[in-house]
């Protein structure tokens, strides 16, 4: 009898055991609810952040000039990033080289001097909110140096895009409309040299660790940036005693927001949310950085700003949407390349045009699109 107790109670202990994992409430429904919320979180971060860095600009502009505010804005920023990111990861296999450092100053060059510096320097002639609807157009520069220098096929939406989106710049600069004409250009120059970088940063000796490439191009940036200022004599007419606490705080907060907290938002977004989603960025942040200088700093807002604006930010929307799954690269004032040291999935050969019709420059393995074309195949797709 006391066996027959016995295995009952095996029994019994022995179903309890396979129920129970079943039965034991666990925390999975919560799960996606904490996603979708810090989605939320880091999308606003990116929208409000990025979007209000050409108010800071200009604020910080105002006293001190614009090529040393962005060579301390870029050493403080890539200096904090570098000791941070450099001691995790990879360290044994992926040690920064010599040459990387070479390709960080060229590339940061291109990307942060000829992108954010000259927006800065058109930014003392132009409104924020203008400035931002220019920059604006780095997708459609991206869209076409994709095409004409690596021969990447595009949509008809996404060449439809490419022409509502140049129309709308032709009515945002027209001279007849008012304005600094040169200044206009002088950011549409930067919007392009924006994209450039971006696209060079994928092609260039970097690490592979993404936070170290990057934070190494805002130090070679800085360094470009203090030589120019230097040897322009714009350090030496500072009047650092008239630097105010307004220009203090804004140029805090390109360092730590602008250039840190929105910068790994969106690094994170790409790593967790879909790149349409992501993209949206583009067509909000003008829109966020308009209202902020109307309502901070006063600036002036035309019928003929909001129709050339919609205009573009438009196209925008048909370029993205006609290229899915290519995330579009982070705000020309943002201060790094999101895309820095991203593992590349193709080769960049000596000379210009080397690369295969077929190379996507900036799609991320894993992401959902067509296969790229065997190396044998001449067709692009």
């Amino acid at each position: 009898m006391t066996r027959t107790v016995n295995r009952a109670l095996a029994t019994r202990l022995r179903r309890a055991h396979q129920v129970a994992p079943l039965e034991a409430p666990g925390p999975a429904p919560a799960r996606p609810q904490r996603r979708v919320l810090l989605v939320v979180l880091a999308l606003l971060t990116v929208y409000v952040v990025w979007g209000s860095t050409f108010l800071a600009i200009s604020v910080a502009i105002q006293t001190i000039p614009p090529f040393t505010m962005m060579a301390i804005r870029f050493a403080i920023a890539g200096g904090l990033l570098f000791a941070w990111a450099v001691r995790r990861g990879d360290r044994t296999g992926d040690r920064v080289t010599l040459r990387q450092w070479r390709h960080a100053i060229l590339t940061g060059g291109l990307l942060l001097v000829g992108g954010t510096g000259l927006v800065s320097v058109a930014q003392t002639r132009i409104a924020s909110g203008t400035a931002a609807l220019l920059c604006a157009t780095v997708p459609l520069w991206m869209a076409l140096l994709s095409r004409g220098v690596f021969g990447e096929r595009l949509s008809r939406r996404a060449w439809l895009g490419l022409l509502v989106g140049f129309v709308g710049v032709a009515a945002l600069v027209d001279p007849r409309g008012g304005g600094h004409l040169g200044a206009m250009l002088l950011v549409l120059f930067a919007s392009g040299a924006w994209a450039a970088g971006s696209l060079r940063s994928r092609v260039a000796d970097a690490p592979t660790r993404p936070l170290v490439a990057a934070a190494m191009e805002m130090l070679g940036a800085a360094l470009v940036f203090a030589v120019i200022s230097i040897a322009t004599g714009e350090a030496a007419r500072v009047d650092w005693a008239a630097v105010g606490p307004d220009a203090l705080g804004a140029l805090a907060y390109l360092v730590t927001a602008g250039s840190l907290l929105a910068f790994t938002a969106y690094s994170w977004l790409l790593r967790n949310a879909s790149t349409t989603l992501v993209g949206t960025y583009a067509y909000v942040n003008p829109v966020v950085a308009v209202l902020l200088g109307w309502s901070f700093a006063g600036e002036l807002v035309t019928g003929r700003t909001v129709v050339a604006g919609a205009v573009i930010l438009g196209s925008v929307v048909l370029l993205i949407t006609g290229r899915p799954g290519e995330p579009v690269p982070a705000q020309a004032t943002s201060g790094g390349d999101v895309f820095a040291g991203e593992p590349r999935w193709h080769r960049a050969r000596k000379r210009l045009g080397g690369l295969p019709s077929a190379a996507r420059l900036y799609r991320r393995p894993g992401v959902e699109g067509p296969r790229p074309a065997r190396r044998d195949q001449d067709h692009a797709w």
